[in-house]
């Protein structure tokens, strides 16, 4: 993918994010991963509709999340969301290749 193609895409990314948090995910086709991000972004505006600055800030550190996940695959939090993204991933998207063997001695 040539550097042009590369900005428009992130640009579209993050607009979409804009729209619809999770969107950089769901672009990616990350489809477990962006429904989390959408769920956890709703689920802090309704949690927090209280506060509504920290509503705010909670929904915008979802979506900054999911957008840094989809452009460099690194989470802007550490490890608990990216191991509990990970499991999420794996219970949704269908692994390819052997299943791993026990180690059983006898």
């Amino acid at each position: 993918m040539s550097e042009s193609q590369s900005v428009v895409g992130n640009g579209l990314k993050l607009v979409g994010e804009v729209v619809v948090p999770g969107a950089s995910e769901l672009l990616e086709g990350r489809i477990g991963s962006g429904l989390v991000h959408n769920l956890l972004a709703v689920g802090a505006i309704s949690l927090l509709s209280g506060m509504p600055v920290l509503a705010g800030l909670a929904a915008l550190a979802v979506r900054a999340n999911s957008y840094s996940r989809s452009v460099t695959g690194q989470n802007l939090f550490g490890g608990t969301v990216d191991r509990a993204l990970t499991a999420v991933e794996g219970a949704v998207t269908p692994r390819s290749g052997p299943t791993p063997k026990s180690s059983t001695t006898t």
